[in-house]
């Protein structure tokens, strides 16, 4: 499978560029850079805040040069679309084999 190629005029002066794979580990230091820099914020204004550090751990990876001011700058609509692409590059989703079902607990007891 072919994969695509992005271009962002703040990344890389508009070159194409290949979207990488979001792990667990970026995952987990967007957290903590959004945690340090807005520790002043209540857990509301940090959730808004949390897309933007999502799209900045991986965009600076490609280019130094962008900042969290660049993301935020962006249109709304480019915006989303970026986040989805970010935290999406790489899924690969999980299946679970026919025939096994998941197992589940009693809740109560039988009529």
């Amino acid at each position: 499978m072919k994969e695509k190629k992005f271009s962002l005029e703040i990344v890389n002066n508009g070159e194409p560029f290949d979207m990488p794979k979001w792990t667990v580990a970026k995952h987990r230091a967007a957290l903590v850079q959004m945690n340090e820099d807005c520790k002043d914020m209540s857990d509301d204004e940090k959730n808004e805040e949390f897309n933007y550090y999502v799209v900045y751990q991986t965009l600076k990876e490609i280019d130094k040069n962008v900042s969290l001011e660049d993301i935020k700058n962006l249109h709304p609509e480019d915006m989303i679309q970026l986040f989805a692409e970010v935290y999406n590059a790489g899924k690969t989703g999980i299946y679970f084999r026919e025939g096994k079902k998941p197992t589940t607990k009693s809740t109560g007891t039988k009529k």
